[in-house]
């Protein structure tokens, strides 16, 4: 697929270390790996010779494997896993006839797609501690930054730059949890033999199978999942309320880093060109693609809740479907995270700029407090009808909000000028957004 492993996008849609991870020459290394951990969990229950084992052992790797034998061989025969086996056999002898004893073809290449998905999640597992702490310490910076606060998309309150950070951080260490959480239930063995019974070994499989996942350090599920496929699905949503806190992120940079608005600015590489017509043009690339990659993400996680409708025991014509979806949704969520970190780390925060559109309307954004302050002398609906009617004014004339509000003798009755000048300054009405920040960041650090 050029899009990821191509030329001229490879770096738009993956990262070269999570490629690393989902190599084909990797998979079929560790597909060798598997076999000799099965081996030796065998021969330790004396099912085959020691000898057989050890001499598995010693070829488990890319060494002993012709891996164009292997392609010629899935031309012929249509089974990557067979191929795997027989070309390996081949070039060690009768050693090798007791690779893959008592085993499914699906039992090895699913232990296999764990141990690669392991590693993957090790990968964003990196990205997301470095996240979380680029996050915490955004949030702890701008705890008392005052910007407007907008809902439904116009101007509603002030608020903190900080506690909008940390919004984000409180959302993403609860992705992380889910992200946990889905791991602990994907990492497990298989090995079951054709359909699920174990009959090939009889109780010694059981045996077989809590060495066979001591061996690659993995769990014992209490059943097949040939055709449970719920594991991967729960671990692909997971990957997508990840994406989703990271698509908002990108979104809200995208929206704040308008010129007209100012308040946020994506890091721009040196030498990056941002259009080939308009030589001005500074593109919010990184946030942009990472919106888009969020999008293939929930598509590949729609397209992998479709692979639990298998038909009985295995049913290889969704099962083969993840080799396309598991591996491209860890490249497209590792290039999301990474997208994330280096915008987080270059991330311009403009204070001047919040503070400019919090005055664009006045004292008008603090509409609430004035009420709120009303309320205790002449009751909260008459003082949201008085500072309404101001508001409404203010909106269509060229007076003031105070000033309107001054005008009005319930008001002047009630507050003097001082009182309502330090009301209706946006600046010393944004809660306990830095209380909130604090609480918020201190919960994430204890994770």
């Amino acid at each position: 697929m050029f899009h990821t492993n191509g030329r001229l996008f490879k770096n738009a849609f993956g990262t070269p270390e999570m490629r690393e991870v989902f190599n084909e020459a990797k998979y079929v290394e560790q597909f060798m790996v598997v076999e000799a951990a099965l081996g030796r969990a065998q021969a330790d229950l004396e099912i085959i010779p020691e000898e057989a084992a050890e001499m598995i052992t010693e070829t488990a790797s890319l060494e002993y494997l012709d891996l164009d034998k292997v392609e010629q061989k899935i031309d012929k025969i249509d089974l990557f896993t067979v191929a795997i086996i027989e070309t390996w056999k081949e070039a060690i002898g009768d050693g090798g006839e007791y690779i893959h004893y008592g085993a499914t073809s699906q039992d090895i290449a699913d232990t296999t797609m764990v141990l690669l998905v392991r590693d993957g999640i090790e990968l964003l597992r990196e990205e997301l501690a470095t996240i979380k702490g680029q996050l915490e310490e955004l949030a702890s910076e701008h705890a008392e930054t005052p910007m407007i606060g907008r809902t439904h998309h116009v101007h509603a309150l002030p608020i903190t730059f900080g506690l909008k950070a940390a919004d984000w951080l409180d959302e993403l260490t609860r992705g992380i949890e889910r992200l946990e959480a889905a791991a602990e239930r994907a990492l497990v063995v298989e090995f079951f033999g054709a359909v699920g019974s174990l009959a090939s070994l009889g109780e010694e499989g059981l045996d077989v199978q809590k060495r066979f996942a001591k061996e690659l350090d993995l769990a014992v599920p209490n059943t097949a999942w040939f055709a449970s496929r719920d594991r991967f699905l729960e671990l692909l949503n997971a990957f997508i309320t990840i994406g989703g806190t990271a698509s908002r992120i990108a979104r809200q940079v995208l929206l704040l880093n308008r010129e007209e608005i100012g308040e946020l600015s994506e890091p721009i590489p040196e030498g990056m060109i941002g259009s080939s017509t308009m030589p001005h043009k500074r593109n919010p690339i990184m946030s942009e693609r990472t919106v888009g990659l969020v999008a293939l993400l929930r598509g590949h996680a729609n397209v992998m809740g479709s692979l639990l409708e298998n038909y009985d025991e295995r049913d290889a014509g969704l099962w083969y479907a993840e080799y396309a979806i598991v591996p491209e949704a860890f490249l497209y969520l590792h290039r999301t995270l990474r997208n994330i970190r280096e915008t987080l780390d270059g991330l311009g925060v403009h204070a001047d700029a919040m503070r400019r559109n919090m005055d664009i309307h006045g004292g008008l954004v603090t509409s609430e407090a004035v009420m709120m302050a009303l309320a205790e002398s002449i009751g909260r609906i008459t003082a949201h009808e008085i500072v309404h009617e101001a508001a409404m004014e203010a909106y269509e004339s060229d007076r003031s909000f105070e000033e309107i509000l001054m005008d009005d003798d319930r008001v002047a009755e009630t507050l003097s000028t001082g009182e309502l000048a330090e009301i209706t300054d946006p600046t010393r009405y944004t809660g306990v957004s830095n209380q909130i920040v604090k609480r918020t960041v201190e919960g994430s650090r204890d994770l």
